[in-house]
C-alpha cells in the first residue's frame, strides 16, 4: 500500500467526517472552509489512480470514504432543501403586497404603494 495514498484518502475520510459534522449543525459556513482542502485531496487521489496495489488496509479506509460520502450526499442535499425553504420565505416576507381593486372603486386597482429598496445578502 503506498504511504500517500492511504494518506490521502484517510485526510478525506477526515474531511468528510468534517464536513458531515457541520452540516449535521447546519453550520454551512464550516462546511464551506472545507472545499479547498477536499478539492485538493481528491486531485491528491485522482493521482494515485490505478498506480497502487489494494491492501486490505486501504480497502478498510476505501469502505470508510465510500460511508462518508454517502451520508455527506444525504447532508448535502437536506441543506440545500433547508437553504431553499429560507429563501422563499425571506422571498416571500419582501414581496409587495398585491395591487388589488377597491369595493366602489369603479374597476380601478389601486396604485401599490412605494416600497423602500431591499438588500438581502446570503453566506453558504
Amino acid at each position: 500500500m503506498s504511504k500517500d495514498l492511504a494518506e490521502s484518502a484517510q485526510r478525506m475520510a477526515d474531511l468528510l467526517a468534517a464536513e458531515n459534522d457541520a452540516l449535521k449543525r447546519l453550520d454551512f459556513a464550516a462546511a464551506t472552509a472545507l472545499v479547498t482542502a477536499k478539492e485538493q485531496t481528491l486531485a491528491d487521489l485522482a493521482k494515485h489512480q490505478g498506480r497502487s496495489t489494494p491492501s486490505p488496509a486501504l480497502a478498510a479506509i476505501g469502505q470508510l470514504v465510500a460511508k462518508l460520502a454517502a451520508e455527506n450526499q444525504l447532508l448535502l442535499e437536506r441543506s440545500i432543501a433547508v437553504q431553499t425553504r429560507i429563501v422563499r420565505i425571506v422571498a416571500r416576507a419582501c414581496a409587495p403586497p398585491p395591487s388589488v381593486a377597491r369595493y366602489g372603486g369603479h374597476g380601478r386597482s389601486t396604485t401599490p404603494r412605494a416600497t423602500a429598496a431591499l438588500a438581502l445578502s446570503t453566506r453558504a
